[in-house]
């Protein structure tokens, strides 16, 4: 996009006007931090464990031993609660991304992170960082992505189930 000159006037508008609509973003978003433990304490650890091992299917992916049993000792109330329904793998403030295989129109194919996807244009990041972008019409694309069953279970969660299985986390200790 080639550069184009504004006032003073004219950029202090805009900042203005971006400032603005943060701020009513912030306000529409809820922004809960924090919640009273009790409110959390609803739900039956043994159903919850049946839903876990059962129904839920999350036992495919998060066995009952290792790191996970600490899984209650490790985070507790809401940021338990929402590690669960929204986790975010990685430390620090750079998430892991899913990754991708690009199968090009000519058989190429380009293994990465996968960056972008939307109906139009797929971008993955190399090992070294560099960005690559397809149209997403022209190529196959295969994504890996961990937390897919995750986004999944969202749909599929009853409001006494998400109780429950927070419940049963509770006990991993």
């Amino acid at each position: 996009m080639p550069a184009f000159t504004l006032s003073a006037t004219d950029v202090a508008a805009i900042v203005a006007f971006i400032h603005d609509a943060k701020g009513k973003a912030e306000s529409l978003a809820g922004g809960r931090r924090s919640v009273e433990v009790t409110d959390l304490q609803t739900g039956n650890a043994e159903a919850g464990k049946r839903y876990f091992t059962g129904a839920g299917g999350c036992v495919q992916c998060h066995a009952l031993s290792g790191s996970f049993v600490t899984v209650g000792a490790q985070y507790q109330g809401l940021a338990l609660l929402q590690r669960m329904l929204y986790p975010r793998p990685g430390r620090g403030s750079r998430p892991v991304l899913p990754t991708a295989t690009i199968t090009t129109a000519n058989g190429e194919q380009v293994t990465g992170s996968l960056a972008y996807q939307d109906e139009f244009s797929v971008t993955l990041l190399d090992a070294a960082g560099w960005s690559h972008s397809w149209p997403a019409a022209k190529a196959k694309i295969e994504v890996q992505d961990p937390l897919h069953a995750h986004a999944e279970q969202l749909a599929k969660y009853s409001d006494q189930d998400i109780h429950d299985v927070f419940a049963f986390l509770q006990t991993l200790k």
